[in-house]
C-alpha cells in the first residue's frame, strides 16, 4: 500500500491522460452502451399496418365532408396573413431603437459632399398677341402733358367695361389721378397728369364736360381755348407684341438644392439668385418644314430702351411671383387693360383694387429701401437695371410688412382715409371694394410669405418687334449666380462643381405658335374705264382699313383715282382718326402705305346704250335689264409677291368686320362728342382740358396726386416714389376760381 501511494505521487498526470485517456473514454463509451442495451424493452409492436391505413382514410372522408364557414375563414384572411409576412421580412426601424443623446462626440464630424445640383427649365411657356397704345415720355426740358380720362360709372365707361376684348376696355380710376371740384365732386371728370406718374386712362365721359362747363372745377375759361393749343404734343404710339410667359419651379428648383447641398430649404433659398436671362424666337417657314429656321436672339437692348422712355402700369401679379431680372414691367397703356397678357394661368391675377394696394406698399418698400441704403450688389442683367427687386425687399423688410399693412388699414379707416388711396371710392360701394382688396391682399401676404421660397416665379416678356403675317414660337433660359462658386474642394464630390461663377438652365419647351395678324384690309369699291382726259389708263378706288400705329386705332382710309402699276397708298386727305391718347375724333390728312400694287382693273358693263327695239328678237324686259349688273374687278400684287382679285360683291362679309372693328374701337366717342363744348370741339385737342401746360394746374382745381396713382412708377430705378413727394403746406394751396375752400379734399398718403 505505501508503495503503491508513493507511485500515485510520483506519477506524471498529464502524460498519463496522454497515454492511457483515450482508453478511459472508450471504457466509459462502452459501459453507456450496454447499460442502454440492458435497459431496452424488446416486445414485438401490437398494431397492425391497416390499422393506420384506416385512419388515414377516415382522415381524408372528414376532410371532404368538412365545412370551412365564413367565421373559420375571417380567423385566416390573406391579408392579415400577408401583412404579417412583410412586417416580418421589412427592416427594423432603428430610430425606435436609437438613443436620444449621443454617446460618442467626434471632434471632426463626418460632412456629406456637396454634387452639383440639376438646374431646372422654365415650363409651360405660352405666347399670345396684342396690341396697345403707349406714351413715351417728353424729353425732361419738356412740361408734362395731360390726358383726359374715363370717369367710372358714367355710361360710356360702363359700355367700354363690358367689352370683352381688353385692348380698348376702359381703365379703372384705381391707376388714374382725379380732378375733384367742390359742388360737382361725384360727378366730375377724371383727369391723368404725367407727374413722374406718367399718362394713363382713355376718355373723358359725356357727363364731365357738362360738370365742368357749369363751374364744377371753377368753370371752363381757365381749362379750355388757348390753353389746349400751347399744351405739348404726346408722343404716343400704337404697338403690336406678343405677350411670351413661363414659369420657374422656384419651389423644385429649391428641392434639388437641399437634396445636393444638404442643407435646409430657407439656407437653399437664399442661395438662388437670377442674373440675365435670354429669349429666342423662331418664324416659321414656308413649306413643308415648318419650324426649319434658325433660333435668333430676340433684341433685348430695343425693349430697354423703352423701358427708359415710358412708365408703368400697377402689376397685376403678387410681387412674390416675379422677378426683377425677368418679369418685364407692364408699360403705362393709354387705353385697355393688360389682364390678358400680364400673368399666367399658374399665378392668380390680382384685381385692380389689389393692385393699386399692393403698388402702394412696393412704394412704401422702396423708400425705406433708400432710408436705409438697401441695395443688391450682385451684378445682375436683364430688367434689374430698370426696376428695383420689390421680391428682395419684401424679404429683407419682412418684419415690417405686418406694419406698413395695418398702417395703410388705419389710414383707411379714418375719416376721407378711402379718398386719400383713390378718389374714385367715395361711394360705399367702393369703400367697401377697396377695403375688402386690403383684407385679402393682408391674407394673400400671411400665405405666400416673403417669396423667397415661393412655389413658381413668373417669366414674362413682351417682344415690340414683330411683323404682321409672321407665325412665332418662342424658348427661354435663365441664368443664375452658382451657389457653389470658389467653395473648398475638400467639401465637394468634383472640383469642378465650383468652377464658373454662373450656371444657366435648359432651355424651355418652346410656346405653341402665335401668328401675328395682318392689319389691314383692301376692298375694292370701283372700278372706271380710262378716259380722254386722263393718262388713257383705267383706274379704281379702293377703301383701306389699317391699324395706324401712330394712333393705335384702325383707321377707314379712301385711296381714289388709283392707276395701273401704282402702290396701294398715298396720303388720304379727310380720313377720320380716332386718338385714344387725346379722345379726339377728326378728319385728317393721313399716310397709308399697304405694300400692295394694282397691276389690273375690270369695269363692269353696263346697259348703257342697250337699244332693246335692236335686238326684239332677244324679247327682253325692261326691268330685268335695268337690274342686270355685275362685279367690278381688280388684280393685286400683294407684298408677298402672290397675285389676288378683288372685286365689289364678294368681299361683303369681311368688309362688314372690318367696319365693325373700326366701330368697336369709336363706339364711346360720338356720344360724348354731343356733350362737348364748341370751344373744346373746335380745338379738339383734350391735353388743354387740364389748363395749359403745367402739371400742377390741377391741384387747385380741388384735385391732388395721390400716393400710388402712379402705378407701378414706384419700382423704377433711379425715380423718386409719389409717396416722397411732400403735400403742399397747409393754406398755400393755390385754388382756381369758384373752386372754394372746401373743394380740396384729400391729402398725399405717405
Amino acid at each position: 500500500m505505501k508503495n503503491f501511494l508513493a507511485k500515485i505521487k510520483g506519477t506524471n498526470y498529464k502524460q498519463a491522460a496522454i497515454d492511457h485517456g483515450e482508453k478511459l473514454l472508450l471504457s466509459v463509451i462502452g459501459l453507456f452502451v450496454l447499460t442502454q442495451l440492458g435497459f431496452t424493452d424488446w416486445r414485438r409492436y401490437d398494431k397492425q399496418p391497416k390499422e393506420f391505413q384506416d385512419k388515414v382514410e377516415a382522415g381524408e372522408r372528414n376532410i371532404q365532408n368538412s365545412t370551412f364557414t365564413l367565421e373559420e375563414q375571417n380567423k385566416y384572411k390573406p391579408a392579415e396573413i400577408m401583412q404579417a409576412v412583410q412586417t416580418l421580412q421589412s427592416p427594423l426601424e432603428p430610430g425606435r431603437y436609437q438613443y436620444s443623446t449621443d454617446w460618442f462626440w467626434p471632434m471632426y464630424p463626418t460632412a456629406i459632399k456637396i454634387s452639383e445640383p440639376k438646374w431646372l427649365a422654365p415650363i409651360q411657356t405660352i405666347a399670345d398677341f396684342g396690341k396697345a397704345v403707349i406714351v413715351e415720355l417728353p424729353p425732361p426740358e419738356q412740361s408734362q402733358p395731360q390726358v383726359a380720362t374715363a370717369i367710372d360709372g358714367s355710361e360710356a365707361a360702363k359700355k367700354l367695361a363690358s367689352d370683352d376684348d381688353d385692348e380698348f376696355a376702359i381703365k379703372g380710376t384705381t391707376n388714374n389721378a382725379t380732378v375733384r371740384g367742390g359742388a360737382g365732386a361725384g360727378d366730375v371728370a377724371a383727369a391723368t397728369i404725367n407727374d413722374g406718374a406718367g399718362v394713363a386712362g382713355p376718355v373723358a365721359s359725356a357727363s364731365s364736360y357738362k360738370n365742368m362747363a357749369g363751374g364744377g372745377v371753377g368753370g371752363m375759361n381757365p381749362m379750355m381755348g388757348k390753353s389746349a393749343q400751347s399744351a405739348p404734343t404726346l408722343n404716343t404710339r400704337g404697338n403690336r407684341f406678343v405677350a411670351v410667359r413661363a414659369i420657374f419651379p422656384l419651389g423644385d428648383q429649391l428641392d434639388e438644392l437641399v437634396k445636393t447641398m444638404h442643407e435646409q430649404k430657407q439656407q437653399a433659398a437664399g442661395r438662388v439668385n437670377f442674373l440675365d436671362f435670354e429669349v429666342e424666337r423662331q418664324v416659321a417657314q414656308a413649306g413643308d418644314k415648318t419650324w426649319s429656321g434658325p433660333w435668333e436672339k430676340v433684341d433685348l437692348q430695343a425693349t430697354l430702351d423703352l423701358l427708359d422712355r415710358i412708365e408703368f402700369d400697377a402689376d397685376l401679379v403678387d410681387p412674390v411671383y416675379t422677378d426683377s431680372v425677368f418679369t418685364m414691367p407692364l408699360p403705362r397703356r393709354v387705353i385697355g387693360k393688360w389682364n390678358k397678357w400680364a400673368s399666367h394661368p399658374l399665378i392668380k391675377t390680382l384685381t385692380d383694387a389689389q393692385a393699386e394696394l399692393q403698388a402702394q406698399l412696393n412704394d412704401r418698400l422702396v423708400d425705406e429701401a433708400a432710408k436705409k441704403k438697401v441695395e443688391d450688389k450682385t451684378a445682375k442683367k436683364g430688367f434689374a437695371s430698370k426696376i428695383h427687386d420689390v421680391r428682395g425687399l419684401r424679404s429683407h423688410f419682412s418684419s415690417q410688412m405686418p406694419g406698413m399693412s395695418s398702417d395703410m388699414s388705419s389710414q383707411m379707416k379714418q375719416p376721407g382715409g378711402m379718398q386719400s388711396f383713390n378718389p374714385s371710392f367715395s361711394s360705399a360701394g367702393g369703400m367697401e371694394e377697396l377695403g375688402g382688396a386690403m383684407n385679402s391682399l393682408t391674407e394673400q401676404m400671411d400665405r405666400t410669405g416673403n417669396g423667397r421660397m415661393s412655389k413658381y416665379l413668373l417669366f414674362r416678356y413682351f417682344d415690340f418687334q414683330v411683323t404682321p403675317g409672321n407665325a412665332y414660337r418662342y424658348r427661354v433660359r435663365l441664368t443664375l449666380l452658382n451657389p457653389n462658386f470658389k467653395r473648398a474642394v475638400e467639401e465637394l464630390v468634383d472640383e469642378s462643381i465650383a468652377a464658373g461663377e454662373i450656371r444657366v438652365t435648359p432651355w424651355s419647351e418652346p410656346t405653341p405658335h402665335v401668328f401675328v395678324p395682318e392689319d389691314q384690309r383692301i376692298f375694292l369699291t370701283k372700278a372706271e374705264k380710262s378716259r380722254s382726259t386722263d393718262t388713257g389708263l383705267p383706274s379704281a378706288n379702293i377703301d383701306v382699313y389699317q391699324w395706324f400705329s401712330e394712333a393705335g386705332t384702325t383707321i377707314a382710309a379712301k385711296v381714289d383715282k388709283l392707276q395701273l402699276g401704282q402702290f396701294i397708298g398715298g396720303r388720304c386727305p379727310k380720313t377720320e382718326v380716332y386718338r385714344p391718347a387725346n379722345d379726339t375724333l377728326k378728319e385728317e390728312e393721313v399716310p397709308v402705305f399697304t405694300g400692295s400694287l394694282l397691276a389690273d382693273v375690270a369695269a363692269a358693263p353696263t346697259t348703257a346704250g342697250f337699244d332693246p327695239a335692236e335686238h326684239a328678237d332677244l324679247k327682253l324686259d325692261d326691268k330685268k335689264l335695268k337690274q342686270l349688273t355685275t362685279a367690278d374687278k381688280a388684280l393685286i400684287v400683294d407684298r408677298y409677291g402672290q397675285l389676288a382679285i378683288l372685286d365689289t360683291k364678294t368681299a361683303t362679309d369681311e368688309r362688314s368686320v372690318a367696319e365693325g372693328i373700326v366701330e368697336n374701337e369709336r363706339r364711346g366717342i360720338r356720344a360724348r362728342l354731343k356733350d362737348r363744348p364748341a370751344e373744346d370741339k373746335a380745338g379738339g385737342d383734350m391735353k388743354g382740358l387740364m389748363g395749359g401746360s403745367d402739371p400742377n394746374s390741377m391741384m387747385g382745381s380741388g384735385g391732388m396726386m395721390m400716393s400710388g396713382m402712379g402705378g407701378g412708377n414706384s419700382l423704377k430705378k433711379d425715380k423718386k416714389s409719389s409717396a416722397t413727394k411732400k403735400a403742399p403746406a397747409k393754406g398755400k394751396s393755390k385754388s382756381a376760381p369758384g373752386s372754394g375752400s372746401g373743394s380740396s379734399s384729400g391729402s398725399t398718403s405717405s
